[in-house]
């Protein structure tokens, strides 16, 4: 039994620092003003995640032993659940995963049906991960429009916007974008944080290839090439290798062009390690050794991780890190 005293003495172990963070970010306040305190914050989460267990035929005793147990384990500090589990169970918003990644395919509707499942996932404080490489490039032709796409980094603005008015909110997770080397804007994305703030709401990594990485070591002073997709609209002579585009875009953001870069692949790595230096972005992620590990390979390749990196993830897929 959790009694009044025992919640107590758990409360006078945390340090006045300690109490600030956990009222700004994880305890409760109701309608009346009145905050709950860490001890009370424990307990919602312990009784709201036991719970789970009458789904599986647990009876109520078994439910109770198991809530009072898991108080304990996070009052002595042995374990604490991610901050949206702190923050969300049995607060009456369901999400209690810290991280998702989200799909992003190449259509009007799948990115601003992607915006808004991650802006409501934002509001509950989710960090989010997505890759960019499957909405074709800037200038490449629209079927639906007749005209050209404004290419994805110029959707990765859209987005950063967007979890810049919900941050303003004071709810907000961290997110990452990934694109691979592969792709015919990877200039433009390992650019995109060339301005301090400019993108503030998103960490960048590219993703590097065995055949970009192989290139490097043995053949750096080659030309590369990116890959143009299938499904995108297909080049004069049917070519599936184009070089590099530098987007062209005017000051009100507006994409009015793009034109074909030479570059080797020891020139492309060298933009990667200066924008780094520069602006602490953006990262590698070496891709293919990721979808050596996949635990799940029938579900497909994994294209994207949680914000900081530390769980590579499917579509819809979610950690607790």
């Amino acid at each position: 039994m959790i009694t009044k005293q025992r919640k107590e003495e758990i409360n006078r172990t945390f340090s006045e620092n300690s109490l600030r963070i956990l009222k700004k970010r994880y305890l409760l306040t109701d309608s009346k003003g009145s905050q709950e305190s860490p001890a009370d914050m424990f307990e919602r989460v312990a009784k709201y995640l036991a719970a789970v267990e009458k789904d599986y035929g647990k009876d109520s005793k078994l439910v109770k032993k198991i809530e009072e147990d898991f108080f304990e384990i996070m009052a002595r500090k042995e374990y604490t659940p991610a901050g949206r589990t702190m923050t969300n169970a049995g607060a009456g918003t369901m999400l209690v995963a810290n991280c998702i990644v989200l799909p992003i395919e190449d259509s009007m509707e799948s990115i601003f049906q992607t915006l808004k499942d991650a802006a409501l996932l934002q509001q509950a404080g989710a960090g989010l991960g997505f890759a960019l490489d499957r909405m074709r490039p800037a200038m490449a032709k629209t079927v639906k429009s007749h005209g050209t796409s404004s290419g994805p980094v110029a959707f990765l603005k859209i987005y950063n916007t967007a979890f810049g008015i919900i941050k303003q909110q004071g709810r907000h997770g961290a997110n990452m974008a990934m694109m691979s080397v592969d792709h015919p804007d990877i200039l433009e994305f390992i650019r995109a944080k060339q301005v301090e703030g400019e993108i503030r709401n998103f960490n960048i990594s590219v993703k590097v290839t065995d055949e970009f990485m192989k290139k490097l070591v043995e053949s750096p002073d080659d030309e590369w090439y990116c890959t143009w997709k299938k499904e995108w609209p297909a080049l004069p002579d049917g070519a599936t290798k184009v070089k590099p585009r530098r987007v062209l875009t005017h000051p009100n953001g507006i994409v009015y062009g793009s034109e074909e870069v030479d570059i080797t692949v020891r020139e492309l790595f060298d933009e990667i390690v200066n924008y780094a230096w520069l602006n602490g972005e953006p990262g590698i992620v070496f891709i293919d050794t990721v979808n050596k590990s996949n635990p799940l390979p029938d579900f497909g390749p994994i294209e994207s991780s949680n914000p900081c990196g530390e769980q590579f993830l499917h579509p819809y897929d979610n950690c607790n890190r």
